[in-house]
């Protein structure tokens, strides 16, 4: 019974978090902390099913792709870093003049290492709203003068990418988005993944 109670219980949450990701909602529910990246106690007691496979997958998704060449962190632009959840393994001195984290469902491995930290929470696949995307880079625009700057999603992906262009036409590195995805380092990058930055059913942001 306890068995069947378990496997009922790992079955609904993940119905719950399937219906979220869709939605697009609901990024508070893990209850990360929006000034220390902190993800409480209580989030991995209630959500242990959700918190144990998304572990489970990122972490052994991390290992294969380094494996196969792909590295946890890359320098787009001088200064400017695309990472995933597990950046902060392969970096664990460096400082930043700021962290972008579009996670919700990982805490912060480099808040220590950080000046300037902003959790903009998203699910894996879902992009920031233009709002969110436009005080990112506000941000980063104003760190970068201080030192390096690293945005990271789970992978280093989707959510990165798309957040990391507009830092850099925020910051004057190029006169459009357009312009910075063909530079060569996210040229590259797009050639290895496939991705493209996301686009979003709101007005885009004025960079």
């Amino acid at each position: 019974m306890p068995l069947r109670s378990l496997l009922v219980y790992s079955a609904a949450t993940h119905g719950l978090f399937a219906g979220l990701f869709v939605a697009r909602v609901g990024m508070g529910i893990l209850g990360k902390q929006r000034a220390a990246g902190v993800v409480p106690w209580w989030s991995y007691l209630v959500w242990a099913p959700f918190h144990s496979f998304t572990y489970l997958y990122t972490y052994f998704h991390t290992l294969h792709s380094e494996a196969h060449g792909t590295p946890v962190a890359t320098e787009v632009a001088p200064g400017w870093w695309i990472g995933g959840r597990y950046a902060h393994w392969r970096m664990p001195e460096r400082r930043w003049a700021a962290t972008i984290d579009l996670t919700c469902e990982f805490p912060e491995g480099s808040i220590r290492n950080t000046s300037n930290y902003l959790l903009t929470p998203c699910w894996d696949g879902v992009p920031p709203t233009p709002a969110q995307i436009e005080e990112a880079a506000r941000l980063a625009a104003r760190a970068c003068g201080q030192g390096d700057v690293m945005v990271h999603c789970a992978h280093g992906r989707g959510r990165s990418t798309t957040v990391m262009l507009a830092c850099l036409v925020r910051a004057g590195l190029f006169s459009d988005w357009r312009d910075a995805f063909e530079a060569e380092a996210l040229d590259t990058w797009e050639a290895r993944y496939g991705t493209a930055p996301y686009s979003v059913s709101s007005p885009r942001p004025s960079f």
